[in-house]
């Protein structure tokens, strides 16, 4: 029996704003890092972005640690995906769309590098992982906090982020049709300029969090 409340603690830290756009399955997330303005570059900015090429070591989420989100066992373990370097928005938008993935060519061509962890009675799994960054192995024990790879950008992914979504089991296909509601223990969200602890989050897409460990 599956718990309906749901509750993993935060997969990454700092400061970071999350989106669930349109046509993205409605109970998975993407984390993109961003400084204390909001900005998600260290280098040049959203304008070019969109119309140019920039680095990936120009986004704040390239490379930022990801950790586990709760005690349990890696199922899964994915790390031979290359990450793509350099990034433009429309570009990156257009391949995807008429470069799209198939199943039989396996889920690391959607997800890049991933790693799925089993808990008592759902499974959590963490997409777009940084190639050679992956540190778990399948069968190994991990604790919630524990450092399991960086955040890149490989897979379907147009720019680096953090992709997650908690599944009632550990089949990958038919894509999103087992996710589960869940919700993050703890983070911080800006409140007239203050930041203000919350607990049991349901994330929101577009909104900015300061997640910090335990």
């Amino acid at each position: 029996m599956y718990n309906p409340e749901i509750v993993i603690d935060p997969p990454v830290r700092g400061n970071w704003v999350i989106y669930n756009p349109p046509g993205h399955p409605v109970l998975a997330f993407d984390f993109l890092a961003e400084d204390k303005k909001k900005s998600l570059y260290s280098k040049g900015n959203f304008l070019k972005h969109l119309v140019s090429f920039i680095s990936v070591d120009d986004t704040y989420t390239w490379s930022s640690p990801i950790f586990s989100p709760i005690d349990g066992v890696v199922v899964e373990s994915h790390d031979v995906e290359k990450d793509r370097m350099s990034i433009s928005f429309m570009y990156d938008l257009f391949s995807l769309l008429i470069n799209k993935p198939k199943e039989n060519e396996g889920f690391g061509m959607f997800g890049g590098n991933h790693i799925m962890i089993k808990s008592d009675d759902f499974y959590v799994l963490l997409c777009h992982l940084k190639n050679c960054s992956v540190n778990v192995k399948k069968g190994d024990v991990v604790k919630s906090g524990q450092q399991i790879a960086e955040a890149g950008n490989s897979g379907s992914s147009i720019q680096p982020h953090l992709h997650i979504q908690v599944m009632n089991n550990d089949q990958f296909f038919p894509l999103f049709k087992n996710l589960l509601p869940f919700k993050i223990s703890s983070g911080k969200i800006k409140q007239r300029n203050i930041w203000t602890t919350q607990n049991n989050i349901k994330l929101e897409n577009k909104t900015h969090y300061l997640f910090e460990g335990a």
